[in-house]
Formats: C-alpha cells, structure tokens, sequence
C-alpha cells in the first residue's frame, strides 16, 4: 500500500500539471517551450542513464539501448507522418490535434513506466523508491501539463481532451500496481525507457518546440525550453543525493 501511495502522489502532480496549462493558455507558446526543456531534461537526465544502468545489469550495452531510442524516434517520426497524410493529405488543414493525442499517447506510456519504476526500486529498498518517487513526482506536474499542452494547442479543451489526462494520471497507478503484483524487476523496463526516450526526443524537438516558435519568434521561447532543461537536471540531481 505504501508504495501504491507513492504513486497516487505522482497520479496528483499530473492533474495539478494539468490545470496550469488550462490556466495559462495566454502564455502557451512559454508552456510549449518549458514542456519541450523538460522532456528533453528527462531523456538525458533521467531516462537514458537509468535505462543503460538496467540493461548492464543483463548484458546489454549502452549501444543497444540507444539503438532502442532511435528505433522510438522513427516510429513516432512514421507514425506521425502517417496520421498527418491520412489526416491531411493537401497539408492544409487541422490536424494539429490528431497528431497532439498521439503524442500524448507517448507520455501516457511515460507516465506508467514511472510507476513501476518507484514500485520496482521501493521493492529493492524503500529508500531507493522514495527518492525514484520524489523525482518524479517532481518532473510529473510537466506531464500533465505536457498532456494538455499537446491534446489542445492552446484552444478551449474538449471532454476527450480530459480522458488523456486521467489516463495520464492513472498510467502511474496501473504500472505500479503491475509491478507491485507480478514482482518485475527493474532491468525489465530498459527496453521501454529506451523506447520512450525516442518518443520524447521527437516530441520535443519535432512537435512542441516547431510549434512554440512559429507562436512566437522571440526568445523567450528558447529561454524556457532552458529553463526547463536546467529544472528537470536539478530535480534528478537533488532525488539522488
């Protein structure tokens, strides 16, 4: 139960994610650019080094694990450009919103792997999953803002709109409850984190931060995207001391 509570506080932080970008949709193209920092914070922060840790536990090499991450870039790179022919094949249209879900798609599967990450360390030690868990409860309150950021574009948010942040606040829940009930070990998600670190580079640098610019030119689009950046380096530096 105890660990079930870590990751119902990371299911909170999502939603608490959630309501700023549907309070701040004035400075969307800020969000957009803070969001984008963040992933890419979260991929070379946290998610790559974690996922190259768990595979030396089995064999594997840092080379394997990043082939992982292209092979999540491509797919989310074809799959994008499929959903964008399909829904707009003269490319003039809005598909903005169809390839934002997919996106947060990617975040969904972020979000699970986040909970059977703190259920994976809390099984190893409770200190381990209480710092894996402060990390990402941290980096959890982007998610959700994340979330929002890619289903609404910055206009008024639809009901499935709010489906895609439940099921983002819900992802940690279930991926801890699975791990908590089929005793998986930790090395067993280095093939999903490297998958999911392809998934947030391209949406990152192909999906938010195209989209902020074209909003706004300015700098302050790039100051965010390092402002997010630096936030996401030092949350995982401070969960790890």
């Amino acid at each position: 139960m105890k660990i079930i509570l870590l990751t119902v506080l990371a299911a909170t932080s999502t939603l608490i994610g959630g309501w700023l970008a549907l309070r701040a949709r004035r400075h969307i193209h800020l969000l957009l650019g803070f969001g984008a920092g963040v992933l890419l914070g979260a991929t070379f922060f946290d998610l790559l080094p974690e996922a190259i840790e768990a595979a030396g536990e089995v064999g594997w090499t840092s080379r394997e694990v990043l082939a992982l991450t292209v092979c999540g870039f491509l797919a989310f790179y074809l799959g994008q450009r499929f959903l964008a022919l399909q829904a707009c094949p003269s490319g003039d249209c809005e598909a903005n919103r169809h390839l934002g879900r997919m996106s947060a798609l990617g975040l969904i599967m972020h979000s699970t792997i986040d909970g059977a990450s703190i259920a994976a360390a809390a099984l190893i030690s409770w200190r381990a999953g209480v710092v894996v868990a402060v990390g990402i409860i941290v980096h959890d309150v982007t998610d959700g803002l994340n979330t929002i950021l890619l289903v609404t574009r910055g206009g008024s948010p639809e009901k499935k709109d709010f489906a895609f942040l439940a099921a983002d606040a819900l992802a940690p829940i279930l991926g801890g409850t699975f791990v908590v009930l089929s005793a998986m070990s930790s090395h067993h998600l280095a093939l999903v984190l490297g998958v999911t670190s392809g998934f947030f580079l391209f949406t990152a640098t192909g999906d938010l931060l195209p989209d902020a610019h074209r909003r706004s030119p300015g700098f302050g689009v790039t100051a965010a995207a390092v402002a997010g950046i630096v936030l996401i380096g030092l949350a995982v530096r401070i969960a790890a001391i």
